[in-house]
């Protein structure tokens, strides 16, 4: 999975005084944000070790879902849920990251409903919500990137350093 929903420690820049749109996607950006990446980070970085190519076989994915993916994802989307941004603008940019969580939250939970029935139309779905999902991110990472650049806030990595 393309990692460009998490963004690490950012800093950010603007001209002149700013605007309560630019103060949101500052906060949003510095302080809301990170609060979640790094929990959604260990639970994507979990299923990336048992899936696709490094699939293993049922009962290893079945466990490391269980044990550790859907409870990590599980405290990611519901800390991500408790971000409440203060401006219209910033909120529908949130809203897209809400919708990618849940079609990824809702595909790992397809994924355990799969492996228990053996059923691969069930997996079939789970993929589908998975690719949603990561559209989504795709969409909101842009979204972002649109909207500093309206609103004239510049941020960069500390990896762009």
């Amino acid at each position: 999975m393309k990692k460009l929903f998490i963004l690490p420690a950012l800093l950010v820049l603007i001209q002149c005084s700013p605007t309560p749109v630019q103060q949101d996607l500052i906060n949003y950006i510095n302080v809301e944000m990170p609060k979640v990446a790094t929990l959604e980070s260990e639970a994507l970085e979990a299923y990336e070790s048992i899936s696709g190519a490094n699939y293993q076989n049922d009962s290893t994915m079945y466990y490391t879902i269980t044990e550790t993916v859907l409870p990590k994802y599980e405290e990611f989307y519901a800390l991500l849920k408790d971000i409440k941004p203060a401006t219209e603008d910033v909120n529908q940019l949130h809203a897209k990251y809400l919708q990618a969580a849940e079609d990824q939250l809702q595909a790992f939970k397809l994924i355990l409903d799969a492996i228990e029935k053996q059923d691969p139309q069930i997996i079939i779905a789970a993929n589908k919500d998975l690719a949603e999902g990561r559209a989504l991110l795709t969409t909101w990472r842009a979204s972002l990137d649109s909207a500093c650049a309206k609103h004239q806030v510049v941020f960069t990595s500390d990896e762009e350093k």
